[in-house]
């Protein structure tokens, strides 16, 4: 048994199909709630957990420590309030519509998501593309603020769930050395895709088992996913 857990934004999304609501959610409800409007431009948060990002901008805007705590939740709950009624159009990157079909009809594989988005924003991506469906295990950022904890937490849930021989049973699909990074420190497999902002040689320092351009399910690819034991 295998447990995959993609990232959505630049691994299973198109990053440029999201990133203007991307930053718009962020500077809005920071804008709405504290009164300041953060720099965005260029964006640097890439691989970050969304409470983590909301703490970062409000700080970048002058508020203490103190304040941007006192903050965050109503700030993180605007975020989600925001995205969810915002024009977007998200959509799905090369090949992932196939790669999913392929890996649900496994009887080895279950599928799931493991983003740095809140719950909310991660949803209603999945509705809009149409690839909820596909995921059987969901692992959102709401109460985090390091990836790598939420990594852990998704792995640590999954092992001890699907009964699993160790970390090394679930595989990590991201694009950001973020991904890999807080991924490759747990033992999980880790597969990264340079189908976001970071080039193949980018990912490969960090690390990875594999690098692939993209998710179109050609045979090294599914090699790499275990598909050969399915």
């Amino acid at each position: 048994m295998r447990v995959v857990l993609f990232d959505i934004d630049g691994t299973l999304v198109v990053k440029t199909s999201t990133e203007a609501a991307e930053r718009e959610r962020f500077r809005r409800a920071i804008y709405d709630e504290v009164g300041r409007s953060p720099p965005i431009k260029p964006w640097r948060y890439d691989g970050m957990v969304d409470p983590q990002i909301c703490r970062l901008l409000m700080l970048e805007v002058g508020l203490s420590e103190n304040a941007a705590d006192a903050y965050l939740p109503k700030v993180i709950e605007r975020v989600g309030q925001i995205y969810v009624t915002s024009e977007k159009r998200p959509i799905l990157n090369k090949g992932v519509q196939r790669l999913l079909e392929i890996l649900k009809a496994s009887s080895k594989h279950i599928l799931g998501v493991l983003t740095g988005n809140l719950s909310v924003v991660a949803e209603e991506k999945l509705r809009l593309t149409g690839i909820r469906a596909y995921f059987a295990e969901t692992f959102y950022s709401d109460a985090y603020f390091e990836r790598s904890e939420l990594v852990k937490d998704a792995i640590r849930t999954c092992v001890g769930k699907y009964r699993l021989p160790g970390n090394k049973s679930v595989i990590i699909v991201g694009d950001t050395p973020r991904d890999v990074e807080a991924a490759r420190n747990t033992g999980a497999k880790v597969i990264a895709v340079a189908s976001g902002f970071f080039s193949e040689s980018d990912l490969a320092a960090e690390g990875p088992d594999m690098v692939f351009r993209d998710l179109d399910p050609r045979r090294e690819l599914l090699m790499a996913l275990d598909m050969e034991a399915a």
